[in-house]
Formats: C-alpha cells, structure tokens, sequence
C-alpha cells in the first residue's frame, strides 16, 4: 500500500463521509472519477456522474487542479477531503 494512502472525503450531495484509499500516482481528476465508482459501489447505486465535481481540502477550502498528481499536492493519509 506505498502507492496509496487512506483519506476522509465528505460528499455533500449524499451528506455522508466516506474513508477511502487513493494512489498517489494519479491525477485529481482521474482520483475524482475512481471516488464516485468506490461510493456507487459502496451504495449499491448506479454509477454517479462526478465528471462536473471538484475536490478541495476540507481543513484550508483549497482547490485542487485537476492535472495535478496526488502525490504532488499536501493530500497525505488521514486528510479531510471534500468533494462537491
């Protein structure tokens, strides 16, 4: 598990939080669209279009690019994530 670290991502859409792994090698944008097949999974829904949703960091309201990689952005394990 070097590759991935745990984070808390609340969604306000659903009002619930969820703990979720996420690798460090992929972008925002990709992490975006692998959290929303994990919570259509976990909620035994139909998958969620997350395409139009942004992820920001739940401590500083910090926006996070798209483009960016996980692994170079302050997302560590344990990390209050929100995704809107």
């Amino acid at each position: 598990m070097k590759n991935k670290i745990l984070v808390d991502i609340y969604v306000p859409s659903f009002d619930e939080e969820y703990n979720i792994f996420i690798p460090l090698n992929k972008n925002i944008a990709d992490v975006i669209l692998l959290i929303g097949k994990s919570i259509s999974e976990m909620k035994l829904i139909e998958e969620v279009n997350f395409n139009n949703y942004s992820l920001y960091n739940r401590e500083t309201t910090l926006k996070y690019k798209p483009e960016m990689l996980v692994r170079e952005t302050n997302i560590r394990n344990g990390v209050r994530l929100i995704l809107m």
